[in-house]
């Protein structure tokens, strides 16, 4: 029996691991983000708007589910799944890496999924900064996506035994955003990003950035799992927590449209991510879980709950819409003031 792919196999190893090492705490940073409540919200809980324009599209919710999986038999089964809940609740749906695309294109029903089952949602395609212009246009034309995403993975990359070890990627991204027919989001792939990388992603022509901070699936522990020479776990200590990444970003906020994503375990992150800058919030851990653990149709009784949560949250701060929540009082502790003070923010108030 022919031995499976190595590339193939390394997508099996990565839903498997990312399974194993989930856990419903966070290490995101929001713990010490608050928010206070509205004594007087002025409003009907029955009015409070969810929606969002996300990249020019309304969505339903101010959520997407970010890249996750692909170009494996198992992942056939979850991109089917999440593009069928993306479908349900009106929101983006991303593609794990399409790299395996790219060389084996046997591998397309994977990801063809994506948009079969959500013919008229928002798709998005999920490449390496490697890629050239051309191979971005396949990954997009596969899928008709709506978006690019163009991720980021250097400290992944460096913890994986068979990891790259030249990472020149701006010149390659400004081609990309440059030749590619829909808009191209930048993200990191739950390391963050900070404002020197932010500029130079700006200086490129980026308009939409994912700082996918850490706190929530870590590849760098992934990849050391599956590295039996050496533990590379502490290449963690270089990240920025997503609430560090959000901080970071503040100065761009008015230049890039920012997502958030990295350790969304709650409403609440959901909430506090708006509040601190984010257009739209990505979660991929914490639904891929859900469905590995349970079933579809209970992974929908998890989300309709979560939507009610969102605007129990939204009605104590008094915020009738997601645009009024970047209105409620914010409180960081010492350890965000610090860094930000550091890192020369100014702390939105």
């Amino acid at each position: 029996m022919p031995k499976q792919d190595a590339q193939i196999q390394r997508k099996v190893e990565h839903l498997f691991l990312a399974e194993k090492y989930f856990t419903d705490e966070s290490f995101a940073g929001f713990d010490n983000v608050r928010l206070l409540h509205n004594a007087l919200p002025e409003l009907r809980l029955k009015d409070i708007d969810l929606s969002v324009n996300f990249i020019d599209q309304k969505i339903s919710l101010p959520v997407y589910f970010n890249a996750i999986t692909g170009g494996s038999k198992q992942s056939t089964r979850f991109n089917t799944e999440l593009s069928q809940l993306a479908h349900t609740l009106n929101i983006p749906v991303s593609s794990g890496s399409m790299g395996v695309y790219l060389r084996l294109p046997e591998t397309s029903d994977s990801f063809k999924v994506l948009r079969e089952n959500n013919p008229d949602g928002f798709v998005i395609s999920n490449v390496s900064a490697k890629v050239n212009a051309t191979q971005a246009q396949q990954a997009i034309d596969l899928l008709s996506a709506d978006a690019l995403q163009i991720h980021l993975n250097a400290l992944q990359e460096l913890a994986m035994p068979e990891g790259d070890q030249e990472f020149f990627w701006l010149d390659n991204i400004k081609q990309i955003v440059a030749s590619v027919n829909v808009p191209v989001i930048v993200k990191e792939v739950g390391f963050g990003l900070s404002q020197n990388n932010l500029e130079d992603l700006y200086k490129v022509g980026v308009k939409y950035v994912d700082i996918s901070g850490f706190g929530g699936t870590d590849f760098a522990q992934i990849e050391s799992a599956r590295n039996h020479e050496l533990d590379l776990t502490y290449l963690d200590r270089f990240s920025l927590s997503t609430t560090e990444s959000l901080l970071e970003s503040i100065p761009y906020q008015e230049k890039m449209t920012i997502f958030s994503s990295g350790g969304i375990r709650t409403p609440m992150d959901v909430i506090k991510s708006l509040r601190m800058g984010a257009s739209a919030v990505g979660m991929s851990g914490l639904v891929l879980h859900h469905l590995q653990k349970y079933s579809l149709s209970e992974t929908e009784i998890f989300f309709d709950e979560f939507i009610k949560q969102l605007k129990l949250i939204m009605a104590a701060i008094g915020a009738k819409s997601v645009q009024d929540i970047k209105k409620a009082p914010i409180i960081f502790d010492e350890s965000l003031i610090n860094y930000a003070k550091q890192r020369n923010i100014i702390l939105p108030s």
